[in-house]
């Protein structure tokens, strides 16, 4: 589905991605691990299309098709879906119209505003949301976990072929993550991918990954399976640096 070769890509001057390799196929959940600013989001801002970033050598191709020359509107028609650690405010928008403008554009042969509903109602049940938060301003005034649930239920109401999902359960509480958890579960088909990226290993606790890559400094350093969860929480990611030489003193 997805084939990353030799990625490379910066901001403003900065390098971030460093030749990066990544292959996904349908059916899979890849984990990225990694501390802060060893460009994890930065990749899913490249696959999407950003263009705050620059990419100076490799290949994104999805589907099939070389990536580099859609804008981002394009690339979410062809099936790709980010998550946004902090999603913007939509004064004035409610929920409701807001996702099924996004769904039309992505699929303009839907067009049953009642489907949509009915299928909108049931997502919102299932993340534990009032009915009436659809007619509620997009993400305006909300707490930080209606605003990952929010990121969720576009998830599932989009119903894209790769979704990169970013931080999705950073600080909500436990019920939360089990209802984030179950709505990736109900995403997941033999059809359907995910990049996840998370700090914590809670959400890890409700689903199991197919792959687990160490992310640091603008590569991926090692690739294995769950098991590799466990040995980050014991090791932390320092065991993964590269080994200085020591300074010899001369006398």
């Amino acid at each position: 589905m997805l084939k990353i070769t030799n990625l490379c890509a910066r901001f403003e001057e900065k390098e971030i991605l460093k030749g990066l390799n990544l292959n996904i196929k349908p059916g899979e959940i890849h984990v990225l691990l990694g501390p802060n600013g060893s460009g994890k989001s930065t990749l899913g801002r490249v696959i999407l299309g950003d263009d705050k970033y620059e990419v100076t050598d490799g290949s994104i191709v999805f589907k099939g098709e070389n990536l580099e020359a859609l804008d981002p509107a394009q690339r979410a028609q062809k099936g790709f879906f980010l998550s946004f650690q902090s999603p913007p405010e939509i004064d004035g928008v409610s929920v409701r119209s807001f996702l099924f403008a996004a769904k039309k554009s992505i699929d303009p042969d839907f067009t049953s505003s009642f489907k949509f509903k009915k299928g909108l109602k049931s997502t919102f049940e299932s993340l534990r949301l009032p009915e009436d938060f659809t007619e509620r301003e997009t993400n305006l005034g909300f707490s930080g976990g209606e605003r990952k649930k929010m990121e969720v239920a576009s998830l599932l109401a989009l119903d894209p072929d790769l979704a990169f999902l970013d931080e999705i359960d950073s600080g909500v509480d436990i019920d939360t993550i089990r209802s984030i958890g179950r709505a990736i579960g109900n995403f997941m088909t033999p059809e359907k991918a995910i990049i996840l990226v998370t700090h914590s290993d809670k959400l890890l606790q409700e689903i199991t990954p197919t792959h687990v890559h160490i992310f640091m400094d603008g590569k991926i350093i090692k690739s294995g399976g769950k098991e590799m969860t466990a040995e980050i929480q014991t090791k932390g990611f320092d065991s993964y640096k590269p080994q200085r030489e020591g300074l010899r003193v001369i006398k």
